[in-house]
């Protein structure tokens, strides 16, 4: 059957009419009930096909919902098993992971499912065979996870028993769409944070949002369908579902993204004991019509998180429907995209630990005349900064914050928020470009860490900045540091100027995003935490291009006193490419000392 022609058809009376005899011995129904006198009248009309259907399939969902309330048990899980552990080990981190090899073999043609467009049901019974047919498709998304992890060898031993629904379980096993990859990766991980924490965090979307801003934009969400609504009450194990859109990115505007429009689900498995955050794409469910129409497609995903006294052992599982290499719009970056690392279960799980990590850094070095900072505010601030820089390398900026005005080869903006100075002709722009150095990315890190304060603070002699504040995680995958310099108003008197920078790593991506502050900045967002301070963050995203390549994002932003935005473009345009030039000119030399 033709993918483009594959419709959600599941002939109910021809799965059940093969049972249906004289007798109709159905599991939870009495042999002389309303369905054993249906039975001897199915070849007077159409009327009485469909009253036998509803009824049989409300009996069938009653015995298999007497099994299922809670099908789990101890003997599902592996006390015994222990993940494979990395480096973290010694501080409670650990993870292992398996690129998982299921396209061959999980993979089957499309099944022919549900009513056909000519029934007639009552209007009254339509509401409940909905409900009914998302109940059996969230079982399959459920038992299709648990295959997976099983499959990987993690901690699951044993396969749910959920009833009949390996029809439905087909579903999520057809061949992709012409043009569309299968990408399947998990992780396992031991993660210091306790797991109903974790759960929250979660299935906060905003909070999610903020610790992985560097891999998506959360685009919005909402409350799904009254039919997800009535099975989460229909099913007690369902404590809570949304509808969420996001955008999957590389740290570059250049490169293709991955939308995705999906329901994400917190299912309690076993109490006080497992849980599972699970994704699936909407249109399992329903509008079937428009499969072919979606580029990038979620089947079913999930967080496993098993508490372990105050940790939490997960498995990650990432599966999604994808472009091919050859369909991408830029083949630039399109091998970077279709790469295994890029939006992998271990990339995800390595940005949880890097995450976690910086909440528990400590400061090592503080000596703000004012007084001690509070490292939640810091951390706060900090993370706005980030969410900010990366809003800037979105494919497609919000144009209710930026104006673009070019974008060949180097994207330029103007601000839109009207918070520049207009009446001054001062105002707000930002350059955005990509380019290539050969070079790993760890050595360039390295480099533009030390390099990113000359450049943005336009320093002649690196003594005149002093370091007053030093944040860091314990293994330095985060690193957060305040400098300080006297400076000069306009009316002559004597201030400092502060500059904040924030370098990290998760693996894959390393971020140096830094930003100017005044005293008043400094004082009332670390000191008092009396307000949040609008900061305009400048910096570079790093990920690998290659095994001895780094593709570098570099993004500036400053106001600029020109007299139209033509001419804010040739200022910007040179600026960037000079320091571009410098980059590279320094990076061979650097390069040539290794080698």
């Amino acid at each position: 059957m033709e993918y483009d022609s594959f419709k959600m058809k599941i002939n109910l009376s021809r799965k059940f009419h093969p049972s249906v005899t004289k007798k109709c011995y159905m599991p939870g129904v009495e042999k002389r009930s309303k369905v054993n006198l249906l039975c001897s009248n199915m070849d007077k009309g159409k009327s009485k096909v469909i009253a036998i259907r509803t009824i049989l399939f409300r009996a069938l969902f009653a015995s298999n919902r007497r099994q299922l309330t809670f099908c789990w048990n101890s003997d599902c899980l592996s006390s015994d098993s222990e993940p494979s552990h990395t480096d973290f080990q010694h501080t409670g981190y650990g993870s292992s992971s398996t690129q998982s090899k299921f396209h061959a073999y999980r993979t089957e043609q499309p099944v022919e499912t549900w009513m056909s467009e000519d029934d007639n049901s009552e209007d009254s019974d339509m509401p409940y065979l909905k409900l009914q047919e998302a109940n059996n498709i969230f079982k399959a998304v459920y038992k299709e996870i648990m295959t997976i992890a099983f499959e990987a060898k993690y901690y699951i031993k044993a396969l749910p028993a959920l009833g009949s629904i390996e029809e439905f379980q087909k579903l999520f096993r057809i061949s992709p769409p012409p043009g569309v990859r299968l990408e399947t990766t998990t992780e396992t991980a031991i993660v210091p944070i306790p797991a109903r924490t974790l759960c929250m965090n979660l299935m906060d979307l905003d909070s999610w949002h903020a610790s992985m801003s560097h891999i998506f934009q959360y685009v919005g969400g909402n409350m799904p369908d009254d039919v997800f609504q009535d099975l989460k009450h229909e099913d007690p194990s369902i404590l809570h579902v949304e509808k969420v859109n996001v955008e999957f990115h590389l740290p570059t505007p250049f490169a293709a993204v991955r939308k995705f429009s999906f329901l994400r689900f917190l299912k309690e498995v076993m109490p006080d004991e497992l849980w599972a955050i699970i994704d699936v794409s909407e249109d399992y469910f329903h509008d079937f019509g428009n499969m072919t129409e979606r580029k990038c497609r979620r089947r079913p995903s999930a967080v496993l998180v098993r508490a372990r006294d105050d940790h939490s052992e997960v498995i990650w599982i990432e599966n999604m429907e994808v472009p091919k290499r050859s369909q991408l719009r830029d083949d630039t970056y399109s091998a970077l995209i279709s790469s295994d690392e890029a939006f992998s279960a271990k990339r995800w799980v390595n940005a949880l630990l890097w995450n976690l990590k910086r909440l528990r850094g400590t400061f090592f070095m503080q000596e703000i005349k004012w007084g001690r900072p509070s490292y939640l505010s810091l951390l706060s601030l900090t993370t706005n900064m980030r969410m900010d820089f990366m809003k800037c390398l979105r494919g497609s900026p919000d144009d209710r914050d930026w104006t673009i005005l070019t974008d060949h080869g180097m994207r330029i903006m103007q601000d839109a928020t009207g918070r520049s100075h207009e009446a001054c002709n001062i105002c707000g722009y930002t350059s955005v470009v990509s380019f290539q150095i050969q070079a790993k990315p760890q050595l360039v890190f390295q480099y533009l860490v030390q390099k990113n304060r000359q450049l943005q603070w336009l320093l002649l002699l690196d003594e005149e900045a002093k370091e007053i504040l030093r944040f860091a995680a314990d293994d330095e995958s985060n690193l957060v540091t305040l400098h300080q310099r006297p400076a000069i108003t306009k009316k002559d008197w004597k201030t400092e100027e502060y500059f904040l920078q924030e370098a990290s790593w998760d693996g894959f991506c390393y971020l140096i995003i830094s930003a100017t502050m005044n005293q008043a900045d400094v004082f009332f967002s670390l000191i008092e935490r009396y307000k949040d301070v609008e900061l305009k963050p400048s910096g570079f995203a790093i990920v690998p291009d290659g095994p001895e390549s780094s593709l570098v994002t570099f993004s500036l932003q400053e106001d600029l006193l020109v007299p139209d935005a033509e001419t804010g473009i040739r200022v910007k345009g040179y600026v960037t490419n000079r320091i571009i030039s410098e980059i590279m000119e320094e990076m061979a030399g650097v390069l040539e000392e290794k080698s």
